[in-house]
């Protein structure tokens, strides 16, 4: 026999029909003979249980909305012309040869210059 997993205590699905048992023997009690009250509270108890969970969802489901976070209301127009589409490409072939001797190297013109700026402006 496996584990009966409710997402809740065993013990609160007992008080809880416990608690609706006795309100349906006290509602019973006057309008219903002594020999049909039992029966009826055994049958009706369950019944009721299932129709508080049913109201409770129903209220909860239509009172959802209201609690939601904002969605973006601001919507994006749907575009009107077709998308173009890409054009295939051909994937190149050809595999580049890395030359052993090369390697970056910055500009031999750019760091005299910038230094005879500066040195052309400190003099005066």
């Amino acid at each position: 026999m496996g584990v009966l997993n409710l997402g809740y205590p065993l013990w609160l699905l007992v008080a809880v029909l416990v608690v609706l048992g006795l309100l349906t023997f006290y509602v019973l009690r006057g309008r219903v003979s002594d020999r049909m009250i039992l029966p009826l509270t055994v049958v009706l108890t369950p019944l009721c249980a299932v129709l508080v969970v049913a109201i409770a969802v129903l209220i909860s489901s239509l009172l959802s909305p209201i609690y939601e976070a904002p969605s973006d209301t601001i919507r994006k127009k749907p575009q009107k012309t077709p998308a173009t589409t890409p054009e295939p490409t051909v994937p190149e072939t050809t595999v580049p040869t890395a030359s052993p001797t090369a390697s970056p190297s910055v500009s031999p013109s750019a760091v005299p210059s910038a230094s005879a700026t500066a040195s052309a402006s400190a003099a005066p």
